[in-house]
């Protein structure tokens, strides 16, 4: 190791750690990569930074022209390899956004993947269903286009005054400039019109004595006051600012994000975390780089004085304030309050909530009796119905917590029915393409069953040369986990309170639905483009009798000639259809 850190270069870059099965376990930047790095070994330090020196075996850096480009591929790193030893957020981290598109007759779009190409988006907004019912209104008082346009015909939505009548018309430009400024006032609350409209609509349907629809529209007017009620502050101008701090105590560090928006609070939210080996200033700014990788950046950022050398000036330039006035500095300490009292609830009621990640993920490997600390988890499992549309999925949890990124779907299309086969299939395919990049693998695989898929699984595992620990997790015939399966093939059952228990069951039903969404997506796809519906003369009428009569397609597909005949009745019909079966046979 002294020879690696003693031929580091002095440049800008960035730094990989990895362990003895060369998984990167930390990813840091610096200015100068040999000052840096040697700093990690050459003086004593806490606890945890000295457990992450103890399991460095070799160190990869990557030079960069400055500093601001080693911030950027830190986080892209980051991202991409999601280390034990750094902070990395969840992947659903993404705030609800109403955005409306870029298009000559646009729409309204409720998204939480924040898109920059979209015309304008509004948010981030407190909750999905704040903003759904927000959007809802949006769509009645100031419509832009509801349908697909180009119809020919008035839709629906137009007869009831939900949409421009791009369906059948040309709309005017001027129209949707008019109706995108409305919405703007409306969430800078510059004028109380669309609280105008809301109340005219809401007198006159108690006029005409619809009290539930009065009374719907009188919840959407309180609703609409979406911004956080208890405000010590707030700022005397129509700006979108976003408010950083911390607080750090024994046990813990808090970030906390204060989003004010047009002058109001209207979204507070914050990441604790026990104290890891990192100095808190990384942490932080590893905390708002995330933030801004997944959301729309503000007219200013605030930050506190600590920060004032932070290498994010280099990204974020003059949207950055340090608190030089009464007001931000108030909001600062609003903030740090925040994160201090997220901290005392953490602390005062520990004993009521779940243990960290990590004391997690070691118990699981006490329990388990695994060789390595399971970081990567990834499990599998299949669905399908009748033996159609085999959907095969894998789920990966990184740190304890989902991995969205790596979740993947396997279409299964094979000769052989079971499921030894069918996961079989699916563990080839997920790890021959891996077999150069160790650091891909996991520490652990699970499957969704007994023996069998433990055995299919082992299998595949023993072809490719790879050992990596396989357990299967087993239900009962109400399909609730019932035991554990381990790497010997033991039946471990465990307290059902257990945190372990429930952090496996978790992952058992995460993949279970995952591939339960997969297999229904196929099969709704499936049904809207039958391919029986593209021979003339074959039905809606004549498919739901095949479906009644034959529990497969292929079923039916493999059908006599004159069993066929009976019913679709034409010759041509029949061929038809057969030409189809070989066209299935032939992509296999």
């Amino acid at each position: 190791m002294e020879n690696i850190v003693k031929n580091l270069p002095e440049k800008p870059g960035c730094y990989l750690y990895k362990n003895k099965e060369n998984k990167i376990i930390y990813v840091g930047k610096a200015k100068n990569l040999k000052k840096r790095v040697s700093s990690y070994f050459n003086r004593a330090h806490n606890y945890k930074t000295t457990k992450l020196v103890r399991d460095i075996v070799d160190i990869e850096t990557i030079v960069t022209e400055n500093e601001k480009e080693s911030l950027i591929l830190e986080q892209n790193l980051i991202k991409k390899y999601r280390p034990r030893y750094n902070i990395v957020l969840n992947d659903d981290k993404k705030y609800p956004y109403i955005a409306i598109t870029k298009e000559k007759d646009p729409v309204y779009v409720y998204t939480r993947n924040y898109d920059n190409n979209n015309q304008i988006s509004f948010g981030p907004l407190p909750d999905g269903t704040s903003a759904r019912n927000i959007l809802k209104t949006l769509e009645r008082i100031y419509p832009l286009r509801r349908c697909k346009g180009n119809l020919g015909k008035p839709c629906i939505h137009y007869h009831i005054e939900q949409c421009s009548g791009a369906c059948f018309k040309e709309v005017e430009s001027s129209f949707y400039e008019n109706q995108i400024q409305n919405v703007k006032n409306f969430f800078n609350r510059s004028n109380d019109d669309f609280k105008n409209k809301l109340e005219e609509k809401m007198f006159i349907a108690s006029d005409n004595l619809q009290f539930e629809e009065a009374q719907r529209i009188k919840e959407i007017i309180s609703h609409l006051n979406f911004s956080i009620t208890e405000q010590f502050v707030d700022f005397n101008d129509n700006l979108n600012r976003d408010v950083f701090n911390y607080y750090e105590s024994d046990h813990y560090v808090c970030f906390v994000v204060l989003f004010y928006r047009s002058g109001k609070l209207i979204l507070k939210d914050q990441l604790i975390m026990k104290n890891t080996f990192q100095e808190v200033k990384p942490l932080f700014e590893n905390f708002i780089m995330q933030i801004y990788s997944k959301n729309m950046l503000p007219d200013y950022i605030l930050l506190p004085k600590e920060l004032e050398d932070s290498s994010l000036q280099l990204l974020f330039n003059e949207k950055i304030t340090y608190g030089n006035d009464e007001s931000s500095l108030r909001i600062l300490n609003l903030a740090k309050n925040n994160a201090q009292e997220y901290i005392r609830q953490e602390e005062l009621y520990k004993s009521q909530k779940s243990i960290s990640k990590e004391e997690l993920l070691d118990q699981v490997q006490k329990t388990l009796n695994l060789p390595n600390y399971p970081y990567h988890i990834e499990m599998f499992d299949v669905a399908n119905i009748l033996d159609e549309f085999v959907t095969g999925a894998m789920v990966v949890f990184k740190g304890g917590q989902p991995s969205f990124n790596d979740f993947r779907k396997y279409n299964i299309i094979i000769d052989e029915k079971g499921d030894f086969q069918r996961m079989q299939n699916m563990i080839y395919r997920r790890y021959q393409k891996d077999l150069n990049a160790q650091q891909n693998l996991p520490d652990l695989i699970i499957m969704d069953g007994g023996k069998i898929q433990v055995h299919a699984a082992k299998s595949q595992l023993e072809l490719l040369d790879l050992n990596i620990p396989v357990i299967g997790l087993v239900k009962n015939d109400k399909h609730k986990t019932e035991y554990i399966l381990d790497t010997q093939e033991n039946e471990i059952i465990l307290d059902k309170t257990s945190e372990v228990f429930k952090f496996l069951e978790l992952i058992q039903n995460r993949v279970h639905n995952f591939a339960i969404s997969s297999f229904r997506k196929k099969q709704a796809k499936s049904f809207s483009k039958d391919d029986l519906s593209s021979i003339k003369g074959v039905g809606e009428k004549m498919i739901q009798k095949i479906n009644q009569l034959y529990p497969s397609r292929m079923d039916f597909y493999n059908a006599d000639y004159e069993d066929i005949k009976k019913i679709v009745k034409k010759d041509e019909i029949v061929l038809a259809i057969k030409e189809i079966k070989n066209k299935i046979e032939n992509k296999k």
